[in-house]
C-alpha cells in the first residue's frame, strides 16, 4: 500500500485560505462557567472553563483566524461554534453556509479555519469554550 493517498479527479478539495489574521481576546467579556460574572483574572484561569464570543467582523470565503488568549495552552480543550451575526450581538441561521474546518489550540493562541459561502462579506461571530485540565 502506498503512503500517498490519491483522490479521484472529481473529488473537490477545499483550497487553503491565503489570508490569516491575529486578534486579541477581550478579557472584560470572558465569563467563567458556573461562577459569578464579575469577569476573570489571570490568576483564576487554570483548572476552569470559560466562554467567549468574538466578533470577527464582516467576511466571506476561507480564513485562518488566530485568537490570542493567554489562558489557552496546547493541552487546552477548545470547542468552537461559528455563525452569522445578528444585529445586537446574537446569531441566526440565514442563507449563507458557515463551515468550521479545524480548531488548533497552542500556547497563548487558538487558530481556526473557517469558510463562509456567500457572495459578499457578512458578519462572523465565533463562540469559544475553553477547558483547561
Amino acid at each position: 500500500m502506498s503512503p500517498t493517498t490519491e483522490f479521484p479527479a472529481s473529488t473537490s478539495m477545499p483550497q487553503f485560505p491565503a489570508a490569516q489574521e491575529n486578534q486579541e481576546a477581550n478579557l472584560l467579556e470572558v465569563r467563567q462557567l458556573g461562577a459569578p460574572q464579575e469577569g476573570a483574572s489571570p490568576q483564576t484561569f487554570f483548572g476552569n472553563g470559560y466562554r467567549y464570543r468574538h466578533d470577527w467582523g464582516d467576511r466571506n470565503g476561507q480564513h485562518i483566524l488566530h485568537l490570542n488568549w493567554g489562558i489557552i495552552t496546547r493541552d487546552s480543550l477548545v470547542f468552537v461554534a461559528i455563525g452569522e451575526g445578528a444585529a445586537g450581538g446574537g446569531k441566526f441561521i440565514g442563507n449563507a453556509r458557515y463551515t468550521l474546518h479545524n480548531v488548533a489550540p497552542n500556547n497563548g493562541v487558538v487558530s481556526i479555519w473557517v469558510n463562509i459561502e456567500w457572495g459578499s462579506p457578512i458578519r462572523l461571530y465565533v463562540d469559544y469554550f475553553v477547558f483547561n485540565p
